[in-house]
């Protein structure tokens, strides 16, 4: 899913349509069922879930857990999520997402913020 969405080329809904269901996500399975739910297109629902996620854990993983919800927030629109992923974003907007795990990426950050800014009308830079 990472790998997907890591260029900007690939949408939520599209990643969504590879996410498996029911694999043990462990401590992620918050941000894995957004996409789980997308997928069944059941928008309300996953606007609700999204509302309710929590702030992701402060550890190498932070970066990636917020633009794997920034992707949902963007394919929903969902302006509030929105605002509070970029004010989470933005200290690390010259850094690669997930790199501090050596594990994923999503790419960039600022790719993310960009995305963001747009989507919320906002100039970059």
């Amino acid at each position: 899913m990472c790998l997907r969405l890591a260029d900007g080329n690939t949408s939520a809904a599209e990643a969504a349509e590879h996410v498996d269901a029911w694999p043990d996500w462990g401590p992620y399975r918050p941000w894995a069922e957004l996409f789980v739910l997308l997928r069944t297109g059941r928008r309300a629902d996953t606007q609700a879930m999204l509302r309710a996620l929590p702030e992701p854990p402060a550890d190498l993983m932070y970066e990636a857990l917020c633009c794997l919800q920034a992707a949902v927030a963007l394919e929903l629109g969902a302006r509030v999520a929105l605002e509070q992923l970029h004010v989470r974003l933005l200290p690390a907007a010259c850094e690669r997402a997930g790199a501090g795990s050596g594990l994923v990426t999503l790419g960039p950050v600022d790719r993310w913020l960009t995305d963001i800014t747009d989507a919320l009308g906002r100039r970059s830079g």
